[in-house]
C-alpha cells in the first residue's frame, strides 16, 4: 500500500506512524528523515506497507536471502537503496523483500551526465530500464566531440541498465544555437558523416541505442529533421540499434489548447522507436519553461501525442530541478537560482515555513522574504511523481524519463518502486523476472 500524508500542524513521524500502524522507522527510512526531524506543515510524507519484509539474522548475506526467496539480488537493492554504499548486513535490521506491484510495469529512463558521484550513481541504476549519458553534441559538419562515459557504461551494465548515447546540439549547461543543426539539416554529407561518427561510438562503448534531442531547430527546418530521423533509424537499425527521439513541445510548435496541423508528430511516432515527451530545463528558466515541466501541461501534451503515436513508445518527462526565483516575477528578466527537490524542502524547514500546494500544477512551492527581497520557490515531490505515473495508467504509456538522477531522492523512486515492476531489457525479452 502506498500512502502520501500531507502533515498537519502538531503532526511527527511518531504521531504520523501511528495512525497508519507503521514502525516510526520505516517512515524515517521511506523518506531519508534523519532522528527527531521536525517535519513541515503541508510536507508530503510517504506511508508505504511492504508485501513482504525479512529481519537479517547473524550470518545472513544479500546473495543468501536473495536465493531463499527466490529472487533477484537488483530487487533487495532496489527495495532497500540503503543496500548500494556496503556490503555488509547489520543483524536485526529489516529488509524489504517484496511490494505488492505485480500487476504493474514500467520503463524508467534516466538522464546522467559523466560526473555523477559513484555512490548516486549505483543507488540509483536499480531503479532504471536505461541510462541517457550526456551530453555528445557535434558541430555543424558531423563531427562529435568525445566524451569519457567507459566506466558509467560499464557500471550500468553491470547492473543491466542499458546505456543511450544522447546526441545534441546543445550543451549540458542548456547553450546551444540554431546555426549548427541548420548545418546539418541543409547537407546530406554532413548528415551522413554525424550518424556514421555516432554509430562509430556506439559500437566502441557498447551503447544499447542514440537518443536524437537536437536543439534550435528553424521552423523550415522541421520537415528535413523528420527526413534526417528517417535516414538515422534505417541505418541504426541496420546495426541493431534503437533510436529514442525527444519531442519537446517548443521545437516542433505544440501549445496546449492550441490546434496543431502538422504532421510531425505521427511521422516521427512511426519512424523512431520511442518518443520522449519532455521539456528540458537547466540552471536557469524562466517559469514558462517550467511550466511546461508540470502534470496539467502534460495531461494536455500527452492527451494530443497519444493520438499521433502510439501510446506504447511513448515516454514522459520528469524534470526534477527546483528553482527559487526573485519577486515580482517578469518573464526573461527576474532573477533565479536552480536547486535540487531535497534543497528546496531543507529551506523550507530551516525557515520554518508552510508548503503549500498548487492542485491544477501537483506542485509544491512556498515564499519567503530574504533582506527585503520576496522569493518564490517551486519544487516537486512525491504528490507530484505520483501524479504523473496517473498520467502512465491513463494512457497506457511505456514509462517515465527523469531529468535527471545527479542526486538521489526516495521521493522520486519510492512511488515508482512500491506501486510497479521496473523493466529491464531482458524482461522485455522475455528472459527476466518481475519484482
Amino acid at each position: 500500500m502506498f500512502t502520501i500524508h500531507t502533515v498537519q500542524p502538531g503532526d511527527t513521524v511518531y504521531s504520523i506512524a501511528e495512525k497508519y500502524n507503521v514502525p516510526y522507522t520505516r517512515i524515517e527510512e521511506d523518506n531519508n528523515l534523519p532522528p527527531n526531524y521536525n517535519l513541515n506543515v503541508g510536507q508530503a510524507i510517504m506511508v508505504v506497507t511492504p508485501q513482504q519484509v525479512y529481519t537479517v539474522k547473524e550470518g545472513d548475506t544479500l546473495e543468501g536471502i536473495a536465493s531463499a526467496f527466490g529472487v533477484p539480488i537488483i530487487q533487495l537493492l532496489r527495495n532497500n537503496p540503503k543496500l548500494s554504499d556496503r556490503d555488509y548486513l547489520y543483524v536485526g535490521e529489516d529488509l524489504v523483500i517484496s511490494y505488492d506491484n505485480k500487476n504493474k510495469s514500467i520503463e524508467i529512463i534516466g538522464y546522467a551526465t559523466t560526473y555523477i558521484s559513484d555512490e548516486v550513481l549505483r543507488k540509483t541504476l536499480p531503479f532504471l530500464t536505461y541510462i541517457a549519458v550526456l551530453n555528445y553534441t557535434f558541430t555543424a559538419f558531423g563531427d562529435i566531440e568525445k566524451l569519457n562515459d567507459e566506466e558509467i557504461i560499464k557500471i550500468a551494465k553491470s547492473f543491466h541498465v542499458e546505456p543511450i548515447m544522447f546526441l545534441s546540439s546543445i550543451t549540458v549547461a542548456g547553450k546551444g544555437g540554431y546555426g549548427i543543426t541548420h548545418s546539418i539539416l541543409l547537407n546530406e554529407q554532413y548528415q551522413e558523416a554525424l550518424i556514421s561518427n555516432a554509430l562509430t561510438i556506439m559500437k566502441d562503448k557498447g551503447y544499447y541505442g542514440l537518443n536524437l534531442s537536437l536543439y534550435g531547430i528553424l521552423p523550415d527546418d522541421l520537415q528535413a529533421y523528420t527526413n534526417f530521423i528517417a535516414k538515422a533509424t534505417v541505418r541504426l537499425h541496420r546495426e541493431g540499434f534503437k533510436v529514442f527521439v525527444t519531442l519537446a513541445p517548443y521545437t516542433f510548435g505544440f501549445k496546449a489548447g492550441v490546434p496543431y496541423y502538422n504532421t510531425y508528430y505521427s511521422d516521427i511516432g512511426k519512424i523512431a522507436d520511442y518518443i520522449i515527451l519532455i521539456t528540458y530545463t537547466w540552471a536557469t528558466a524562466t517559469l514558462s519553461q517550467v511550466l511546461e515541466t508540470t502534470v496539467d501541461f502534460l495531461d494536455k501534451y500527452i492527451s494530443f501525442a497519444s493520438k499521433q503515436i502510439p501510446p506504447e513508445k511513448i515516454f514522459i518527462g520528469l524534470s526534477r530541478v527546483a528553482y527559487n526565483w526573485e519577486l515580482p516575477y517578469v518573464e526573461g528578466e527576474s532573477l533565479n537560482t536552480s536547486l535540487t527537490n531535497a534543497a528546496a524542502l531543507d529551506l523550507a524547514n530551516e525557515l520554518g515555513i508552510e508548503i503549500q500546494f498548487d492542485e491544477a500544477t501537483q506542485t509544491p512551492f512556498f515564499t519567503y522574504t530574504d533582506y527585503g527581497v520576496d522569493h518564490f520557490v517551486w519544487f516537486k515531490d512525491t504528490r507530484t511523481v505520483n501524479a504523473i505515473l496517473h498520467l502512465v495508467d491513463r494512457y497506457n504509456l511505456r514509462g517515465i524519463a527523469v531529468w535527471n538522477i545527479l542526486y538521489f531522492l526516495s521521493q522520486t523512486w519510492l512511488p515508482i518502486n512500491s506501486q510497479y515492476n521496473i523493466k529491464t531489457i531482458s524482461q522485455n525479452s522475455g528472459e527476466g523476472t518481475q519484482s
